[in-house]
């Protein structure tokens, strides 16, 4: 009796999850094919939405409350960029919550020049609708094809396991990230990190040097450098953590402030993990590149 219980938990959870999945894929859909009021039918009347990224010279990260404030913005911003296509990078689904990361194009009305932009929703669903949502929204780098590893055969008909629990990997992860204000422990990314990591910033490399997709131990470590020679990082907050397989989906706060003009401030970043055989093998990060520009001094950062 004992395991057809656990085997019906089971198979709700599995139905519960693939409903999530449908209705996420069908948000996107419909959003990036003019059907807005479609979308909006899925979130609570009072949804919370936290943009912590400026769209491109429209308006600042804040926080809007209710299905009205998202249906305005999105409508606002269809009037300045018309969406073209998108697709669906990665998707997770742990209990009530979700994160999708897609890749999206727009066609600024203005100029008629297309973006290329790199997205991520971290969903909390309560009574079957959305009651709050989390966006990073980046426009993309566009890596050249050395910076891309691309896996072998036997890589991509091989099954591969993360090789360790949910909570070892939720430990290793919040173990990487909080740090003191020095900086991030280096022999720790050595003892977590695949020598082939592949780890990409997201963000536009004219802006960010370091943005793009980078392969290996040794150029993450030296990234991770060049942020510390100019910023000081301290208080980082975890506010939630997703896990899926061998995925976990992360957000998390810190406070920064730039060495040279002593501005601070705190920073939204969102870090998307691939464990494989117990070591990372991929990590993507999205930030607050606005803040983080503030703080140079590029007072023309939106």
């Amino acid at each position: 009796m004992g395991d057809e219980r656990r085997s019906s938990r089971c198979v709700g959870t599995a139905m519960a999850e693939a409903e999530i999945r449908r209705r996420v894929s069908e948000m996107l859909h419909c959003r990036m094919s003019g059907r807005i009021d479609q979308m909006l039918r899925h979130f609570a009347p009072r949804a919370i939405v936290h943009y912590t990224k400026s769209r491109e010279g429209m308006f600042r990260p804040a926080i809007w409350e209710g299905v009205e404030a998202l249906g305005s913005i999105t409508r606002f911003t269809d009037e300045n960029y018309t969406p073209l296509d998108h697709e669906i990078l990665d998707l997770l689904v742990d209990g009530p919550k979700a994160v999708v990361r897609w890749r999206g194009s727009w066609r600024r009305v203005a100029t008629g020049k297309i973006y290329m932009v790199d997205a991520a929703h971290f969903l909390r669903w309560e009574d079957d609708l959305v009651v709050e949502m989390h966006e990073f929204f980046e426009r993309m780098s566009h890596p050249s094809p050395s910076c891309q590893r691309l896996s072998s055969f036997e890589e991509l008909v091989s099954c591969k396991t993360a090789g360790l629990d949910r909570e070892e990997l939720e430990r290793r992860a919040r173990k990487i990230v909080t740090f003191p204000a020095r900086g991030p422990d280096i022999e720790v990314i050595r003892e977590f990190c695949s020598p082939e990591i592949v780890c990409e910033f997201v963000g536009d490399r004219a802006r960010l040097p370091y943005a793009g997709r980078h392969v290996g131990i040794d150029a993450l470590i030296n990234i991770i450098r060049m942020i510390a020679v100019d910023f000081e990082q301290s208080n980082c907050e975890i506010s939630e953590i997703l896990i899926e397989d061998g995925r976990l989906a992360g957000r998390r706060r810190v406070e920064w402030r730039h060495r040279g003009t002593g501005r601070s401030g705190v920073v939204d970043l969102a870090d998307f993990v691939r464990f494989q055989d117990g070591l990372i093998v991929e990590l993507i990060e999205f930030r607050d590149s606005l803040t983080l520009l503030e703080m140079q001094g590029e007072r023309d950062a939106v």
